[in-house]
């Protein structure tokens, strides 16, 4: 069974706002609640999210303790394992890993088509860092924090 983070359950992203946060509980509960349809098992889960994500407090202490998102004041070093990410934290790894390969890229053209014509000794070392910069960034995607 996959653990589903507080901010899944009422659909915000782990940056929003109180209003956010108590409008989408109220688009939950509309939703979830066994009077309109819903079950009786999804509107307790949206009532318990509501109730750590609408104290602010409690909210802190959710997220220090999962790593949701870095908390101000927090230290860089202090970022969630590969195992505690949401998708919204894997968006800012995949943004990474594709403009590393961009530089890759980038840098296989310019050694090819431009720099080969002036020395080749030069295109051949831009193509040698252009072939480390696949491995090193699938290493940094994947690390563990």
């Amino acid at each position: 069974m996959a653990v589903v983070s507080l901010y899944d359950v009422l659909g915000v992203p782990p940056a929003a706002s109180q209003e956010q946060i108590v409008a989408a509980y109220r688009r939950a509960a509309r939703r979830t609640h066994p009077d309109a349809g819903g079950s009786e098992q999804a509107f307790e889960r949206v009532s318990r999210a509501y109730e750590v994500l609408g104290d602010p407090e409690r909210r802190r202490d959710y997220d220090r303790r999962t790593h949701a998102h870095p908390v101000p004041g927090q230290a860089a070093g202090d970022a969630p394992g590969r195992a505690g990410r949401t998708e919204w934290a894997q968006q800012g790894v995949r943004r990474r890993y594709l403009a590393m390969m961009a530089v890759c890229v980038t840098l296989f053209v310019l050694a090819g088509g431009v720099i080969r014509l002036v020395s080749v000794p030069a295109a051949l070392a831009m193509m040698l860092v252009a072939a480390l910069i696949p491995p090193v960034a699938t290493l940094i995607a994947n690390r563990s924090r």
